[in-house]
């Protein structure tokens, strides 16, 4: 028989529960015994992967939380402008509010902050020009917003590239290591089963089955998102 092989794709967790139950199955067997070392050095490791994946995505998660309160800042400066003009021009349709919002407040509002942003970049320069103190001072405003947003999404995309650095640099190198280490191991059992006349699915007997995939993959997959 063939062993299954730990995929890219399986979650820490997974291959956690695989990596304890094989250095326990192993102590449990005499014949096994000296060979658990091995497998309970990957049970470390796999710690200081999965604290490297969990620092990751607490990064992603801090950096989300910072977008998402520098979006609600900016809706908040988007609502009072349009409020300002209206109250300033008394129409909707008024030139000087249309030069603004060209799409409804609400379909501007709803976006998320980098498409947001992209719409209201150039909004400041103009406010500057207007009359009314209270539109220049909304732009003064405004232009601070959009400074801080565009930290806040800056961030969040060094926090995402963290993330997918750690997973090809840390835990696709452990998944390889550790099929490797198994067929080593399976190997030396194999021979261990045939020189001391133990039965046939003995070497197998030391391989958790029924939760890992039996495809061999080589290239990494996509990044594993942050849990919500």
């Amino acid at each position: 028989m063939a062993i299954n092989t730990i995929q890219y794709d399986d979650s820490l967790d997974q291959i956690w529960s695989v990596l304890v139950y094989e250095e326990a199955r192993l102590l449990k067997d005499k014949n096994a015994s000296d060979l658990a070392a091995e497998a309970g050095a990957l049970v470390e490791r796999w710690a200081q992967v999965n604290a490297g994946q969990r620092s990751a995505w607490r990064a992603e998660i801090v950096a989300q939380a910072g977008v998402d309160a520098e979006d609600d800042l900016l809706d908040d400066t988007i609502d009072q402008l349009d409020n300002e003009l209206l109250r300033t021009f008394r129409d909707r349709d008024a030139p000087q509010r249309k030069r603004y919002f060209k799409k409804a407040r609400h379909e501007i509002v709803r976006l998320g902050l980098e498409s947001e942003l992209e719409i209201v970049r150039a909004w400041p320069a103009s406010l500057k020009g207007e009359g009314e103190a209270a539109l220049q001072a909304l732009g003064a405003r405004l232009e601070e917003d959009i400074a801080r947003g565009d930290v806040a999404v800056e961030e969040r995309q060094r926090a995402a590239a963290a993330t997918a650095d750690q997973r090809v640099r840390e835990i696709v190198r452990f998944v390889d290591d550790i099929n490797a280490a198994r067929r080593t191991r399976y190997g030396l059992l194999i021979q261990r089963a045939e020189e001391r006349r133990l039965p046939k699915d003995w070497p197998g007997r030391f391989f958790k089955k029924g939760s890992q995939g039996t495809r061999k993959s080589k290239a990494a997959p996509a990044v594993e998102n942050p849990p919500a």
